[in-house]
């Protein structure tokens, strides 16, 4: 059965261009003292506001707006977001696509995606979390703690258990 899923996923990313994101492969707990990383670099906040990831427990994930996979995990990020607010976790969903699309976009899916949304700028946030760690595929998410990403995955596998880990 799962290499079954295997094939008909991987035939699917292929299809759709989103890469080589597999929600059951790939998801990597970092050293537990974590991996430096830089500020966000963010051209325009969409939705929400600018996010410090040098303090507290953020998620930082890569998406665009014509990927399937993407667009499916965006309700469980919402799902995750609504849970772990109160506990000061912050998602931010980062894409490089244009503003008119993302704007659009967003607007369109309304409550669905509850969660800050950013413009890369010119690729500096992309290139510094999915280049620093060769992730190609999208959606793909990295759970940062006070300026360290700690993990990093799909976003529908494994990313509340790599929250939780972060919050102790």
């Amino acid at each position: 059965m799962k290499i079954i899923f295997q094939f008909c996923f991987t035939v699917l990313l292929l299809l759709t261009g989103c890469g080589l994101s597999d929600p059951t492969q790939g998801n990597k707990t970092v050293s537990p003292e974590g991996d430096p990383v830089g500020e966000l670099e963010v051209a325009h906040w969409v939705k929400g506001e600018s996010v410090d990831i040098s303090k507290g427990v953020n998620v930082v994930e890569f998406w665009a707006t014509w990927c399937p996979p993407c667009r499916t995990s965006i309700p469980h990020l919402t799902e995750t977001q609504v849970k772990y607010k109160d506990r000061g976790v912050n998602i931010v969903g980062v894409t490089n696509e244009s503003l008119d699309t993302v704007e659009t976009f967003v607007k369109r899916m309304g409550k669905k995606m509850e969660y800050s949304v950013a413009i890369d700028k010119g690729r500096s946030t992309s290139n510094e979390f999915m280049g620093r760690y060769n992730v190609g595929g999208i959606p793909h998410a990295f759970v940062v703690k006070n300026g360290k990403v700690v993990w990093h995955g799909h976003p529908m596998s494994g990313l509340d258990d790599a929250i939780e880990n972060a919050l102790k």
